[in-house]
Protein backbone atom coordinates (compact mmCIF):
# COMPACT_ATOMS: atom_id res chain seq x y z
CA UNK A 1 0.00 0.00 0.00
CA UNK A 2 2.87 2.74 -0.59
CA UNK A 3 4.05 4.00 -3.91
CA UNK A 4 5.10 2.05 -7.32
CA UNK A 5 6.95 3.91 -10.14
CA UNK A 6 6.25 3.57 -13.44
CA UNK A 7 10.04 3.84 -13.91
CA UNK A 8 9.77 7.72 -14.74
CA UNK A 9 9.93 8.68 -11.04
CA UNK A 10 11.95 7.92 -7.82
CA UNK A 11 8.91 6.38 -5.65
CA UNK A 12 9.07 7.37 -1.63
CA UNK A 13 8.88 5.06 1.00
CA UNK A 14 5.79 4.03 2.47
CA UNK A 15 4.02 6.26 5.59
CA UNK A 16 3.41 5.16 8.63
CA UNK A 17 0.08 4.89 7.69
CA UNK A 18 0.37 2.81 4.78
CA UNK A 19 2.51 0.67 7.20
CA UNK A 20 -0.20 0.50 9.54
CA UNK A 21 -2.72 -0.25 6.39
CA UNK A 22 -0.72 -3.15 5.09
CA UNK A 23 -0.49 -4.63 8.61
CA UNK A 24 -3.85 -4.03 9.28
CA UNK A 25 -5.29 -5.51 5.97
CA UNK A 26 -3.06 -8.46 6.56
CA UNK A 27 -4.94 -9.24 9.76
CA UNK A 28 -8.20 -9.07 8.42
CA UNK A 29 -7.60 -11.31 5.61
CA UNK A 30 -5.90 -13.81 7.72
CA UNK A 31 -9.07 -13.90 9.83
CA UNK A 32 -11.41 -13.66 7.26
CA UNK A 33 -9.35 -16.20 4.97
CA UNK A 34 -9.90 -18.96 8.25
CA UNK A 35 -13.10 -18.59 8.82
CA UNK A 36 -14.31 -18.77 4.91
CA UNK A 37 -11.45 -21.83 4.57
CA UNK A 38 -9.26 -19.96 1.96
CA UNK A 39 -5.52 -19.03 2.34
CA UNK A 40 -5.13 -15.28 2.74
CA UNK A 41 -3.76 -15.01 -1.24
CA UNK A 42 -6.76 -16.59 -2.25
CA UNK A 43 -9.13 -14.42 -0.17
CA UNK A 44 -7.26 -11.64 -0.89
CA UNK A 45 -7.79 -12.30 -4.68
CA UNK A 46 -11.69 -11.80 -4.21
CA UNK A 47 -14.16 -9.50 -4.20
CA UNK A 48 -14.44 -9.79 -0.33
CA UNK A 49 -10.56 -9.03 -0.30
CA UNK A 50 -10.60 -6.01 -2.73
CA UNK A 51 -13.72 -4.89 -0.03
CA UNK A 52 -11.60 -5.41 3.18
CA UNK A 53 -8.47 -3.49 1.82
CA UNK A 54 -10.66 -0.85 1.33
CA UNK A 55 -12.40 -0.84 4.73
CA UNK A 56 -9.30 -1.02 6.19
CA UNK A 57 -8.06 2.14 4.47
CA UNK A 58 -11.27 4.02 5.25
CA UNK A 59 -10.52 3.22 8.86
CA UNK A 60 -7.06 4.53 9.06
CA UNK A 61 -7.82 7.41 7.17
CA UNK A 62 -10.55 8.35 9.80
CA UNK A 63 -12.99 8.00 6.96
CA UNK A 64 -17.01 6.93 6.93
CA UNK A 65 -17.24 3.54 5.81
CA UNK A 66 -20.97 4.09 4.92
CA UNK A 67 -23.31 6.84 4.40
CA UNK A 68 -24.01 10.17 2.77
CA UNK A 69 -20.54 10.87 4.21
CA UNK A 70 -18.56 7.78 3.01
CA UNK A 71 -16.28 8.61 -0.41
CA UNK A 72 -15.85 5.03 -0.63
CA UNK A 73 -18.96 3.55 1.08
CA UNK A 74 -18.65 -0.49 2.05
CA UNK A 75 -20.15 -2.36 5.04
CA UNK A 76 -18.75 -5.38 6.37
CA UNK A 77 -20.90 -7.88 4.98
CA UNK A 78 -18.38 -6.72 1.78
CA UNK A 79 -15.73 -7.86 3.35
CA UNK A 80 -17.06 -11.04 4.97
CA UNK A 81 -19.16 -12.40 2.22
CA UNK A 82 -17.15 -12.92 -1.39
CA UNK A 83 -21.09 -13.21 -2.91
CA UNK A 84 -21.48 -9.97 -1.37
CA UNK A 85 -18.68 -7.90 -2.40
CA UNK A 86 -18.93 -9.62 -5.29
CA UNK A 87 -22.09 -7.52 -5.71
CA UNK A 88 -20.76 -4.31 -4.09
CA UNK A 89 -18.04 -4.15 -6.88
CA UNK A 90 -20.79 -5.80 -10.09
CA UNK A 91 -21.48 -3.21 -12.42
CA UNK A 92 -19.69 -3.44 -15.76
CA UNK A 93 -18.12 -0.49 -18.14
CA UNK A 94 -16.14 -0.58 -20.80
CA UNK A 95 -12.74 -0.04 -20.19
CA UNK A 96 -10.36 1.61 -21.94
CA UNK A 97 -6.54 1.82 -20.45
CA UNK A 98 -4.82 4.68 -22.31
CA UNK A 99 -1.24 4.22 -20.21
CA UNK A 100 -0.05 0.53 -19.81
CA UNK A 101 3.59 -0.60 -19.90
CA UNK A 102 6.00 -3.08 -19.99
CA UNK A 103 9.80 -4.15 -20.70
CA UNK A 104 10.95 -5.35 -24.20
CA UNK A 105 13.79 -8.33 -22.73
CA UNK A 106 15.85 -9.63 -25.32
CA UNK A 107 15.89 -8.85 -29.36
CA UNK A 108 14.05 -12.61 -30.29
CA UNK A 109 10.95 -11.39 -28.30
CA UNK A 110 9.68 -9.61 -31.20
CA UNK A 111 9.79 -12.10 -33.78
CA UNK A 112 8.06 -14.60 -31.53
CA UNK A 113 4.68 -15.46 -33.52
CA UNK A 114 1.62 -15.02 -31.61
CA UNK A 115 0.51 -18.47 -32.15
CA UNK A 116 3.43 -19.55 -30.33
CA UNK A 117 3.03 -17.62 -26.86
CA UNK A 118 -0.21 -19.51 -26.71
CA UNK A 119 -1.70 -20.78 -22.93
CA UNK A 120 2.01 -21.82 -21.52
CA UNK A 121 2.87 -18.02 -21.42
CA UNK A 122 0.08 -17.05 -19.20
CA UNK A 123 1.31 -18.53 -15.87
CA UNK A 124 1.46 -17.76 -12.39
CA UNK A 125 4.80 -16.48 -11.47
CA UNK A 126 7.33 -17.02 -8.56
CA UNK A 127 6.58 -14.84 -5.18
CA UNK A 128 8.81 -12.11 -3.39
CA UNK A 129 9.52 -10.12 -6.38
CA UNK A 130 12.15 -7.64 -6.41
CA UNK A 131 13.86 -5.72 -9.15
CA UNK A 132 16.63 -7.58 -10.28
CA UNK A 133 18.36 -9.29 -13.39
CA UNK A 134 16.18 -12.67 -12.61
CA UNK A 135 13.00 -10.68 -11.94
CA UNK A 136 13.31 -8.68 -14.84
CA UNK A 137 11.33 -11.01 -17.33
CA UNK A 138 8.51 -10.53 -15.00
CA UNK A 139 8.69 -7.53 -16.70
CA UNK A 140 8.00 -8.43 -20.10
CA UNK A 141 5.37 -9.17 -22.77
CA UNK A 142 3.65 -12.30 -21.56
CA UNK A 143 2.86 -11.25 -18.78
CA UNK A 144 1.70 -7.91 -19.41
CA UNK A 145 -0.73 -9.39 -21.57
CA UNK A 146 -1.98 -12.21 -18.53
CA UNK A 147 -2.09 -9.26 -15.56
CA UNK A 148 -3.90 -6.50 -18.22
CA UNK A 149 -6.21 -8.65 -20.16
CA UNK A 150 -6.77 -12.10 -18.19
CA UNK A 151 -6.67 -10.77 -14.60
CA UNK A 152 -8.63 -7.14 -15.11
CA UNK A 153 -11.45 -6.28 -16.47
CA UNK A 154 -9.71 -4.11 -19.14
CA UNK A 155 -11.64 -3.89 -22.62
CA UNK A 156 -8.53 -1.91 -24.74
CA UNK A 157 -5.40 -1.58 -23.18
CA UNK A 158 -2.71 1.33 -25.35
CA UNK A 159 0.64 0.25 -24.62
CA UNK A 160 2.32 3.72 -24.23
CA UNK A 161 6.21 4.60 -24.78
CA UNK A 162 8.89 5.74 -22.58
CA UNK A 163 11.44 7.91 -22.99
CA UNK A 164 13.51 7.69 -26.40
CA UNK A 165 12.23 4.46 -27.13
CA UNK A 166 14.32 2.12 -24.17
CA UNK A 167 13.00 -0.43 -22.50
CA UNK A 168 10.22 -0.24 -24.72
CA UNK A 169 10.67 0.02 -28.89
CA UNK A 170 8.18 1.10 -31.15
CA UNK A 171 8.50 -2.15 -32.95
CA UNK A 172 8.05 -4.25 -29.35
CA UNK A 173 5.07 -1.59 -28.93
CA UNK A 174 3.01 -3.36 -32.21
CA UNK A 175 4.27 -6.43 -31.82
CA UNK A 176 2.89 -6.92 -28.38
CA UNK A 177 -0.64 -5.19 -29.68
CA UNK A 178 -0.30 -7.38 -32.39
CA UNK A 179 0.35 -10.70 -30.10
CA UNK A 180 -2.39 -9.43 -27.96
CA UNK A 181 -5.27 -8.64 -30.88
CA UNK A 182 -4.46 -12.44 -32.22
CA UNK A 183 -4.82 -13.85 -28.46
CA UNK A 184 -8.14 -12.27 -28.03
CA UNK A 185 -9.08 -12.39 -31.74
CA UNK A 186 -10.33 -9.25 -31.66
CA UNK A 187 -9.27 -5.28 -31.17
CA UNK A 188 -7.69 -5.48 -27.14
CA UNK A 189 -4.56 -3.55 -27.83
CA UNK A 190 -3.22 -0.57 -29.58
CA UNK A 191 0.12 1.32 -29.84
CA UNK A 192 1.68 4.89 -29.70
CA UNK A 193 4.33 6.27 -31.56
CA UNK A 194 6.67 7.46 -29.79
CA UNK A 195 8.62 10.33 -30.21
CA UNK A 196 11.65 12.34 -29.48
CA UNK A 197 11.32 15.98 -31.29
CA UNK A 198 14.72 16.97 -30.16
CA UNK A 199 16.34 14.03 -31.65
CA UNK A 200 18.51 14.27 -34.66
CA UNK A 201 16.72 12.88 -38.34
CA UNK A 202 16.92 9.14 -38.66
CA UNK A 203 16.52 7.97 -35.10
CA UNK A 204 14.17 5.44 -34.13
CA UNK A 205 12.18 8.20 -32.04
CA UNK A 206 12.82 11.27 -34.42
CA UNK A 207 10.18 13.60 -35.95
CA UNK A 208 10.51 12.12 -39.28
CA UNK A 209 10.17 8.20 -37.86
CA UNK A 210 6.61 9.22 -37.33
CA UNK A 211 6.07 8.16 -41.01
CA UNK A 212 7.39 4.44 -40.20
CA UNK A 213 5.44 4.43 -37.09
CA UNK A 214 2.21 5.28 -37.77
CA UNK A 215 2.31 3.70 -41.59
CA UNK A 216 4.46 0.63 -40.69
CA UNK A 217 3.87 -0.39 -37.21
CA UNK A 218 -0.03 1.19 -37.16
CA UNK A 219 0.48 4.03 -34.27
CA UNK A 220 -2.99 5.61 -33.29
CA UNK A 221 -1.35 8.45 -31.22
CA UNK A 222 1.98 10.21 -29.83
CA UNK A 223 3.37 10.47 -26.72
CA UNK A 224 6.24 12.36 -26.02
CA UNK A 225 8.08 13.89 -23.12
CA UNK A 226 9.06 17.35 -22.64
CA UNK A 227 11.54 16.66 -19.84
CA UNK A 228 13.35 14.46 -21.93
CA UNK A 229 16.82 13.21 -20.96
CA UNK A 230 18.16 13.34 -24.50
CA UNK A 231 17.53 17.10 -23.83
CA UNK A 232 14.47 19.21 -22.52
CA UNK A 233 11.79 20.67 -24.74
CA UNK A 234 8.23 22.78 -24.08
CA UNK A 235 5.66 22.02 -26.57
CA UNK A 236 4.80 25.33 -27.52
CA UNK A 237 8.22 25.93 -29.28
CA UNK A 238 7.64 26.74 -32.76
CA UNK A 239 11.09 25.45 -33.61
CA UNK A 240 11.04 22.15 -31.88
CA UNK A 241 7.78 20.71 -30.94
CA UNK A 242 5.72 22.57 -34.09
CA UNK A 243 7.53 20.08 -36.89
CA UNK A 244 5.99 17.10 -34.68
CA UNK A 245 2.87 18.25 -34.42
CA UNK A 246 2.89 19.38 -38.26
CA UNK A 247 3.81 15.89 -38.56
CA UNK A 248 1.35 14.39 -36.89
CA UNK A 249 -1.18 16.22 -38.56
CA UNK A 250 0.12 14.97 -41.87
CA UNK A 251 -0.09 11.58 -41.04
CA UNK A 252 -3.69 11.86 -39.73
CA UNK A 253 -2.44 11.48 -35.77
CA UNK A 254 -4.78 13.65 -34.03
CA UNK A 255 -4.17 13.17 -30.41
CA UNK A 256 -0.41 13.70 -28.76
CA UNK A 257 -0.13 12.28 -25.26
CA UNK A 258 2.79 14.28 -23.45
CA UNK A 259 4.19 13.09 -19.67
CA UNK A 260 3.48 16.16 -17.17
CA UNK A 261 4.65 15.72 -13.35
CA UNK A 262 6.48 13.29 -11.71
CA UNK A 263 9.40 14.53 -12.72
CA UNK A 264 11.90 12.04 -10.90
CA UNK A 265 12.83 10.55 -13.99
CA UNK A 266 14.54 13.33 -15.17
CA UNK A 267 17.08 15.24 -12.98
CA UNK A 268 17.14 18.60 -11.60
CA UNK A 269 17.84 20.39 -15.03
CA UNK A 270 14.66 18.85 -16.84
CA UNK A 271 12.12 18.95 -13.91
CA UNK A 272 10.88 22.34 -14.92
CA UNK A 273 9.99 20.96 -17.65
CA UNK A 274 7.28 18.39 -16.65
CA UNK A 275 5.22 21.35 -15.78
CA UNK A 276 1.78 22.34 -17.84
CA UNK A 277 2.99 26.42 -19.00
CA UNK A 278 3.29 25.28 -22.22
CA UNK A 279 -0.20 24.11 -22.90
CA UNK A 280 -2.11 27.61 -23.25
CA UNK A 281 -0.58 28.15 -26.12
CA UNK A 282 0.00 25.09 -28.03
CA UNK A 283 -3.97 24.34 -27.14
CA UNK A 284 -4.72 27.37 -29.40
CA UNK A 285 -2.35 27.51 -32.00
CA UNK A 286 -3.42 23.15 -32.47
CA UNK A 287 -7.00 23.51 -32.17
CA UNK A 288 -7.54 19.89 -34.39
CA UNK A 289 -4.91 18.43 -32.29
CA UNK A 290 -5.97 17.05 -29.37
CA UNK A 291 -4.11 17.15 -26.22
CA UNK A 292 -3.73 14.48 -23.21
CA UNK A 293 -1.67 15.15 -20.51
CA UNK A 294 -0.46 12.47 -18.88
CA UNK A 295 -0.29 11.89 -15.16
CA UNK A 296 -3.33 14.93 -15.03
CA UNK A 297 0.44 16.84 -13.94
CA UNK A 298 0.71 15.31 -10.70
CA UNK A 299 3.08 16.19 -8.51
CA UNK A 300 3.96 14.71 -4.77
CA UNK A 301 2.62 16.88 -2.59
CA UNK A 302 1.05 19.70 -4.11
CA UNK A 303 -1.17 17.33 -6.57
CA UNK A 304 -2.70 18.57 -10.06
CA UNK A 305 -2.67 22.46 -8.46
CA UNK A 306 -0.68 23.75 -11.02
CA UNK A 307 -2.22 21.90 -13.84
CA UNK A 308 -5.92 22.57 -12.82
CA UNK A 309 -5.20 26.56 -12.85
CA UNK A 310 -2.90 26.39 -16.06
CA UNK A 311 -6.23 24.59 -17.63
CA UNK A 312 -8.81 27.30 -16.23
CA UNK A 313 -6.50 29.97 -17.91
CA UNK A 314 -7.19 28.62 -21.38
CA UNK A 315 -11.01 29.54 -21.60
CA UNK A 316 -11.68 27.33 -24.35
CA UNK A 317 -10.58 24.30 -23.58
CA UNK A 318 -12.26 21.09 -25.79
CA UNK A 319 -9.53 19.61 -27.29
CA UNK A 320 -6.98 19.21 -24.11
CA UNK A 321 -7.63 16.09 -21.85
CA UNK A 322 -6.42 14.66 -18.36
CA UNK A 323 -5.07 11.22 -17.80
CA UNK A 324 -5.31 9.83 -14.16
CA UNK A 325 -1.90 7.38 -14.56
CA UNK A 326 -0.66 6.72 -11.47
CA UNK A 327 -1.84 9.88 -10.36
CA UNK A 328 -5.30 8.21 -9.14
CA UNK A 329 -3.51 5.07 -7.62
CA UNK A 330 -1.08 7.34 -5.72
CA UNK A 331 -3.98 9.92 -4.60
CA UNK A 332 -5.98 6.74 -3.23
CA UNK A 333 -3.06 4.89 -1.60
CA UNK A 334 -2.86 8.76 0.21
CA UNK A 335 -6.47 8.38 0.83
CA UNK A 336 -9.62 7.38 -0.81
CA UNK A 337 -10.93 11.29 -0.38
CA UNK A 338 -7.69 12.27 -1.85
CA UNK A 339 -8.95 10.04 -4.31
CA UNK A 340 -11.86 11.81 -4.19
CA UNK A 341 -10.46 15.41 -4.68
CA UNK A 342 -8.63 14.57 -7.33
CA UNK A 343 -11.74 13.63 -9.34
CA UNK A 344 -13.65 16.45 -7.77
CA UNK A 345 -11.06 18.97 -9.19
CA UNK A 346 -10.97 17.14 -12.74
CA UNK A 347 -14.67 17.37 -13.11
CA UNK A 348 -15.15 20.80 -11.74
CA UNK A 349 -12.59 21.96 -14.43
CA UNK A 350 -13.17 19.75 -17.23
CA UNK A 351 -16.39 17.89 -17.05
CA UNK A 352 -16.66 14.25 -17.51
CA UNK A 353 -16.17 14.36 -21.05
CA UNK A 354 -12.68 15.42 -20.55
CA UNK A 355 -10.99 12.74 -18.59
CA UNK A 356 -8.84 9.85 -19.49
CA UNK A 357 -8.45 6.50 -17.17
CA UNK A 358 -5.05 5.24 -16.88
CA UNK A 359 -3.03 3.01 -14.56
CA UNK A 360 -0.01 3.14 -15.32
CA UNK A 361 -0.02 -0.73 -15.38
CA UNK A 362 1.87 -3.18 -15.54
CA UNK A 363 4.01 -1.44 -13.01
CA UNK A 364 1.38 -1.30 -10.39
CA UNK A 365 0.42 -5.41 -10.92
CA UNK A 366 -2.86 -6.37 -12.62
CA UNK A 367 -4.82 -2.67 -12.85
CA UNK A 368 -8.20 -4.15 -11.22
CA UNK A 369 -7.43 -2.70 -7.88
CA UNK A 370 -7.58 0.64 -9.75
CA UNK A 371 -11.00 0.37 -11.50
CA UNK A 372 -12.44 -1.64 -8.36
CA UNK A 373 -11.69 1.48 -6.15
CA UNK A 374 -12.78 3.87 -9.13
CA UNK A 375 -16.17 1.97 -9.21
CA UNK A 376 -16.74 2.33 -5.65
CA UNK A 377 -15.52 5.50 -5.58
CA UNK A 378 -17.76 8.57 -4.60
CA UNK A 379 -17.89 12.34 -3.95
CA UNK A 380 -20.46 12.72 -1.13
CA UNK A 381 -22.62 15.40 -1.32
CA UNK A 382 -20.79 17.22 1.51
CA UNK A 383 -17.71 17.39 -0.28
CA UNK A 384 -19.60 18.36 -3.47
CA UNK A 385 -21.03 21.51 -1.64
CA UNK A 386 -17.75 22.64 0.19
CA UNK A 387 -15.70 22.39 -2.98
CA UNK A 388 -18.24 22.70 -5.92
CA UNK A 389 -17.50 19.50 -7.29
CA UNK A 390 -19.72 17.82 -9.59
CA UNK A 391 -21.39 14.21 -8.31
CA UNK A 392 -19.15 10.89 -10.18
CA UNK A 393 -22.04 9.73 -11.17
CA UNK A 394 -22.27 6.10 -13.12
CA UNK A 395 -22.25 8.11 -16.17
CA UNK A 396 -19.23 10.08 -15.50
CA UNK A 397 -18.02 6.77 -14.56
CA UNK A 398 -19.11 5.25 -17.75
CA UNK A 399 -17.62 8.35 -19.72
CA UNK A 400 -13.53 8.09 -17.82
CA UNK A 401 -13.11 4.49 -18.08
CA UNK A 402 -14.35 4.09 -21.42
CA UNK A 403 -16.26 6.26 -23.58
CA UNK A 404 -13.68 9.19 -23.76
CA UNK A 405 -11.03 7.16 -24.88
CA UNK A 406 -12.94 5.55 -27.59
CA UNK A 407 -13.83 8.36 -28.83
CA UNK A 408 -10.26 9.68 -29.25
CA UNK A 409 -8.98 6.65 -30.94
CA UNK A 410 -11.77 5.70 -32.53
CA UNK A 411 -12.72 2.23 -30.97
CA UNK A 412 -16.18 1.03 -31.23
CA UNK A 413 -17.24 -0.09 -27.74
CA UNK A 414 -19.95 -2.52 -29.27
CA UNK A 415 -17.86 -4.18 -31.16
CA UNK A 416 -17.34 -7.93 -30.16
CA UNK A 417 -13.89 -9.14 -28.25
CA UNK A 418 -12.95 -12.33 -27.17
CA UNK A 419 -14.78 -14.29 -29.85
CA UNK A 420 -12.02 -16.71 -30.39
CA UNK A 421 -10.46 -18.77 -28.08
CA UNK A 422 -7.90 -16.91 -26.16
CA UNK A 423 -8.29 -14.77 -23.50
CA UNK A 424 -11.90 -15.64 -22.26
CA UNK A 425 -11.00 -19.22 -22.50
CA UNK A 426 -8.33 -18.71 -20.39
CA UNK A 427 -9.91 -16.24 -17.84
CA UNK A 428 -12.54 -19.02 -17.38
CA UNK A 429 -10.15 -21.88 -17.08
CA UNK A 430 -8.61 -19.78 -13.94
CA UNK A 431 -12.14 -19.13 -12.39
CA UNK A 432 -12.70 -15.51 -13.50
CA UNK A 433 -10.57 -12.22 -13.78
CA UNK A 434 -10.29 -12.13 -10.36
CA UNK A 435 -8.92 -15.79 -9.15
CA UNK A 436 -5.41 -15.75 -11.02
CA UNK A 437 -4.48 -12.64 -9.95
CA UNK A 438 -0.88 -12.81 -8.32
CA UNK A 439 -1.55 -9.77 -6.54
CA UNK A 440 2.29 -7.90 -6.88
CA UNK A 441 3.19 -4.64 -8.50
CA UNK A 442 6.32 -4.89 -10.68
CA UNK A 443 7.15 -0.87 -10.74
CA UNK A 444 9.96 -0.32 -8.23
CA UNK A 445 8.86 0.33 -4.66
CA UNK A 446 12.61 1.99 -3.29
CA UNK A 447 14.93 3.91 -4.74
CA UNK A 448 17.26 1.02 -5.10
CA UNK A 449 15.08 -1.00 -7.71
CA UNK A 450 13.94 2.13 -9.17
CA UNK A 451 18.03 2.74 -10.04
CA UNK A 452 18.17 -1.04 -11.29
CA UNK A 453 15.81 -0.50 -13.68
CA UNK A 454 16.66 2.82 -15.22
CA UNK A 455 19.99 0.65 -15.47
CA UNK A 456 18.51 -2.37 -17.14
CA UNK A 457 16.82 0.51 -19.87
CA UNK A 458 20.23 1.43 -20.39
CA UNK A 459 21.81 -1.96 -21.39
CA UNK A 460 18.46 -2.58 -23.35
CA UNK A 461 19.15 0.88 -25.39
CA UNK A 462 22.78 0.24 -25.60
Amino acid sequence: MSDVSNGEWCPRPPTAKQRLAARLLGEEAGRRARRLGLTRAEFLRSAAGTATAFMVLNQVHGLDQWGDAAVLPLKREHCDDPAAGRERLRQQYFIVDVQTHHVDLTAPLLALPAVRFGVSCLRFLPPKITCTADALPLLGQANYVKEMFVDSETAVGVISGVPQGTILPPETMAATRDLVNQLAGSERALSQAMIDPTAAPGGATATDSLAHQVEDLGARAIKCYTGNPGGSWWLDDERVSYPMLAAARKHRIGLVNVHKGLPGLFGPMAEPYVHTRDLPKVVRDWPDLNFAVYHSGYFIGSGITEFIQVAESIGKRKNLYAEIGSAFAIAFLQGPDQAAHLLGQLLKTFGSRHVLWGTDSIWWGSPQWQIDAFKALTIPPAMQEQFGYPPLTTRAKRRILGLNAARLYGIDPRARRCTVDGIDRMRAEQGGFRAGRSLRVYGPRTRREFLALLAHGARAGA
